[in-house]
């Protein structure tokens, strides 16, 4: 990973000056000076503004070449059209950082794009570490700095250990004081505005190296150097800290040629979703859903050994809704040991379940030391990973117990533990407190605590992929250092020829030959042995079988000679300005599982493997998965699984097993050809590729691809 951005005089300047700085403090220009004068900042404030003599009490400066030092950092809050002068200006007399409250860029359409560029080349040229433009400024909360406009900027936060990042300053801004309000405490708060130069992943980056974080979140619209994303998800998964992203605006990104079913059943989000489930990011779509995985992750407790959950309740409805819950987070419910499962029995009311979700009744609550012996039984049983508690609306003298013993075991085991508890604080106040110290988080409901459950489980089992994979992924850099392929001058290839390439790289190919007349047809389907495939051959036809230039089961060479002719006249009628290039003869291949395996080289990702299931289908049932190449073993395996027709693979309802490990090199053959053509291929698909009965191998019966010209 490139060293990170040094962003600390960014989040602790020891002296701020405002450009455009107003005398009216509801001004965007006089915002930051009331907000850093009410909050009691202890450094230098220095507005500049030549209408102005004084500003707030302070003594108002008519550049930034009058001030008495160098400020830290520089706020900009003057019209588009001077941002630029200001950026030069700033960047000759030293400052390092500057963040840039002015609208009218790249959000403006193309001027405003052409204005931006220019702008993010001035400030590398003089050294400037550019947050905005059109931002709102960002927050330290530790600190208690804060460093922009707009009514946020003027509360206090709770401290924490949140390094909090959005791509929209107004919703990031609600985005900060809802999570606060959700008891989520913060270290960092940032408004990165159109990222002319500095991005959300530069900040996580940055993020990610300091102590005092311990989870990085962020509010995501798009990612202009999406290929970072997975270096800086592993740099997380390296460092153990969670990335919590919500990613909005799930609209088509970069420009694609679309003749592949590849190409038309990909997209941005797909691809986002998709890295996130490789690289360990754990995606949210909510406030409450941030609020819940954040604050389960702050916990820094990973499950013990896997994705098993306990689940304890006093109320057998919520324990069943929690349980239920966790099973679509993709965790497993706890299986017992017979001693665990006697213990219980010995601890607890006879009319209580010790089957897991373990309903122990509220008549258990009156024994407080049961109800601790059995809290000890279930956290000391080995299937145990985490464990999610149900206390209903529990309240009173009852509750404080609950609460205490519950952080007596806390203490004294390894493992998470959540809360699902509703009843008022009024009454409660002590409990509340008691859960607070011990750092476990109370949930309001079933479904919210095992959405947190779910979270740590994600995050576990990345983690342990990931030390699991350490060195696997050696040829990630060299896609990222890959020239971006220009979609608008591509070509195709032929069937032949693409598969010509794909056998250099071990790509199981069939017995074909390409044919320029009836004669050489009829030989080549001979030598290959009757019946044989013909195929209409020609770079300008992305989907033969539409128009019918597919024939199987050709039985002698009078018939070969036949269907060339009629391929031929075929081709000729669909693409009559393309030369002609001849007829495809091919083994016929019988049997197996057809899937579809393919790869588009997105503008801002890079090469992207799909897989599923196959055939003149593929577009129609859409049962496919995506994975970020280069892919190892491991990710092969997790994209064959994310579909349906793995079943079938694996032998549904009674049918033979196809051959996995030949479709597993199949999927990492293609992904050793696009990283090694990431500067030269734009879309490839295989379809079909057949899956023959296991040990049988697999064979690519049909493939296009399009390269950069």
């Amino acid at each position: 990973m490139s060293t990170p951005r040094d962003l600390r005089a960014l989040f602790a300047p020891r002296s701020v000056a405002v450009i455009g700085a107003a005398g009216n403090p509801a001004a965007i220009g006089g915002q930051p000076i009331k907000h850093l004068l009410d909050h009691g900042y202890p450094g230098n404030i220095y507005p500049i503004n030549p209408k102005y003599e004084e500003i707030a009490g302070l003594r108002c400066y008519p550049d930034i070449k009058a001030l008495p030092e160098t400020p830290d950092l520089v706020i900009i809050a003057v019209a588009a059209r001077m941002v630029a002068d200001m950026v030069r200006a700033i960047g000759e007399a030293g400052v390092g950082c500057a963040i840039v409250f002015s609208s009218g860029f790249a959000e403006t359409g193309e001027d405003g794009h052409t204005a931006q560029r220019e702008l993010r080349e001035l400030a590398e040229r003089v050294g400037v570490t550019l947050i905005g433009p059109n931002c709102q400024g960002l927050i330290n909360v530790s600190a208690d700095i804060p460093l922009g406009f707009g009514a946020p900027y003027a509360l206090t936060y709770r401290k924490g250990a949140v390094g909090l990042t959005s791509q929209s300053g107004a919703f990031g801004n609600s985005l900060l004081m809802a999570l606060n309000d959700e008891g989520v405490g913060f270290h960092h708060y940032i408004s990165t505005g159109n990222e002319a130069a500095t991005t959300s992943l530069d900040c996580y980056e940055y993020f990610l190296e300091q102590p005092e974080i311990r989870v990085v979140a962020g509010y995501v619209e798009g990612f202009s150097d999406a290929r970072r994303l997975r270096v800086v998800a592993e740099r997380a998964l390296d460092v153990a800290k969670p990335l919590v992203l919500w990613k909005v605006g799930n609209t088509e990104e970069g420009a694609k040629a679309a003749s592949s079913h590849t190409a038309n059943l990909a997209g941005a989000s797909t691809y986002y979703h998709a890295a996130f489930d490789q690289y360990g990011v754990i995606g949210v779509d909510d406030i409450g859903d941030m609020a819940d995985c954040v604050r389960a992750l702050l916990t820094e407790r990973q499950p013990q050994n896997g994705n098993g959950v306990a689940v304890l309740s006093v109320s057998g409805g919520a324990g069943i809704v929690m349980a239920d819950r966790c099973i679509e987070q993709g965790l497993t419910l706890s299986l017992f040991s017979q001693a665990t499962n006697v213990r219980l029995k010995e601890l607890l009311p006879e009319f209580a379940s010790i089957a897991n979700p373990v309903d122990m009744t509220a008549g258990a609550i009156n024994d407080p030391q049961a109800f601790a012996e059995a809290l000890r039984a279930i956290v000391d049983d080995s299937s145990v990973d985490m464990l999610g508690i149900c206390l209903a609306a529990l309240s009173g003298p009852h509750a404080l117990t609950v609460a205490r013993e519950v952080a007596k075991v806390h203490a004294q085991c390894e493992l998470p533990i959540l809360i699902a508890w509703n009843a008022t604080l009024q009454g409660n106040e002590e409990a509340y407190q008691v859960y607070e110290d011990a750092g476990i988080p109370v949930y309001g409901s079933p479904v919210r605590c095992a959405r947190g459950l779910g979270a740590l489980g994600a995050h576990g089992a990345a983690l342990a992929r990931h030390r699991r994979q350490q060195g696997e992924r050696a040829g990630v850099q060299t896609v990222l250092d890959a020239r971006p392929v220009d979609v608008t001058a591509t070509r195709a290839l032929n069937e032949y020829d693409a598969k010509q390439l794909m056998q250099r790289y071990q790509l199981p190919v069939t017995r074909e030959a390409a044919a320029l007349d009836a004669d050489q047809a009829a030989t080549a389907a001979a030598d290959f042995g009757f019946p044989v495939v013909m195929k209409i051959l020609s770079s300008a036809i992305a989907h033969k079988s539409d128009i019918g230039g597919v024939r199987v089961g050709i039985a002698d060479q009078n018939e070969a000679r036949q269907v060339f002719a009629e391929l031929r006249a075929l081709t000729e009628q669909h693409a009559p300005d393309s030369p002609f290039e001849g007829v495809l003869v091919q083994e016929m291949v019988s049997g197996g599982t057809e899937v579809i395996v393919g790869a588009v080289n997105d503008p801002s990702f890079g090469p992207v493997i799909m897989f599923g299931a196959g055939g003149v289908y593929a577009e129609v049932f859409g049962d496919v998965a995506f994975r970020l190449a280069p892919l190892n073993r491991e990710d092969a395996d997790a994209l064959i699984d994310a579909t349906k027709i793995s079943r079938i693979i694996a032998g549904a309802r009674g049918t033979p097993p196809g051959d996995r490990e030949a479709l597993v090199g199949a999927i990492l053959s293609l992904s050793e050809l696009v990283v090694a053509e990431a500067d030269r291929f734009t879309e490839i698909d295989i379809n079909p590729l057949v899956v023959l009965p296991q040990g049988q191998g697999a064979r690519v019966l049909d493939a296009f691809m399009r390269v950069r010209e």
